[in-house]
């Protein structure tokens, strides 16, 4: 049995115009649930060796000191050995990275031309459930490469829990749909308080640093930003799954357009 741990990261709901967070994605990784205990303890003792093992790791906190965390007293050196003590937990337990990013920009561009100006309105698709339907597709993929089952589990998020799930359960059901059908995932997602999960705050730090890592392509940022963040993301950049479908020609962005998204589809939106 597998275990698959998914973050967010630059989750802004329907805002798709924020110029700070221009990417979102969602992204973890895959374990096997015969290390799991192993994976946790060896989290717990980063945290220990750092003094916060009572805390939830929050990678925006620690990367920007949140008053009232030890996080505030921490200089820009001790937070980057942080995140490569805990990167490097991927990479000692060969651990499979997954992800899927949207470039918000080209979201709003390429719904905006099919659906008319004024498309969020009347839309159920945001950056969050597309990328969710993906990370279906691309957990799939890997389990069925390695003839196993699995569970998805993800952080708790209240406005797309219902309609991720709904999806999860329609996708585990269209077995005469095979491209999008979704095979070895048990169930149903399963959304839990990150608080209590080691492994939603490894999913955590690897969403984050795999979005920064990704936006050194669209956004204005320094050398030294941009060597510090291929450096986090090339501690885990070779356990990254890479499933043999083409993202841009899957079928599972038009069966989510047709399935999902437009909720008046006999009328032009806009």
């Amino acid at each position: 049995m597998k275990l698959i741990y998914i973050d967010d990261s630059g989750n802004t709901g329907k805002k798709l115009d924020d110029a700070l967070q221009p990417l979102f994605l969602l992204g973890g990784f895959i374990i096997d649930e015969d290390v799991w205990k192993k994976v946790d303890k060896a989290l717990t003792n980063v945290k220990s060796k750092y003094n916060i093992e009572n805390l939830e790791i929050h990678s925006i906190e620690v990367m920007n000191g949140k008053k009232g965390t030890p996080y505030k007293e921490w200089n820009y050196d001790k937070k980057l050995k942080f995140f490569e003590d805990v990167l490097q937990i991927v990479k000692n337990f060969d651990l499979k990275v997954i992800y899927f990013s949207v470039k918000k920009s080209n979201f709003k561009k390429y719904f905006q031309s099919k659906y008319g100006e004024e498309f969020e309105q009347q839309f159920n698709i945001s950056p969050y459930l597309l990328a969710f339907s993906y990370i279906l597709q691309i957990s799939d993929s890997y389990l069925v490469s390695q003839n196993s089952n699995g569970m998805l589990i993800l952080d708790e998020q209240d406005e797309w829990k219902k309609p991720a799930n709904k999806t999860f359960n329609i996708l585990t059901t269209l077995a005469e749909e095979p491209e999008i059908h979704v095979e070895k995932l048990l169930d149903r997602s399963f959304f839990v308080d990150s608080s209590e999960s080691n492994m939603i705050q490894l999913a955590d730090i690897i969403s984050y640093t795999t979005k920064r890592y990704l936006e050194i392509e669209i956004k204005d940022i320094d050398k030294d930003k941009r060597d510090e963040r291929t450096k986090l993301f090339d501690i885990y950049k070779e356990n990254i799954y890479k499933p043999s479908f083409d993202y841009g020609s899957h079928p599972i962005l038009k069966w989510l357009e047709d399935n999902i998204g437009n909720q008046a589809k006999d009328k032009p939106i806009g």
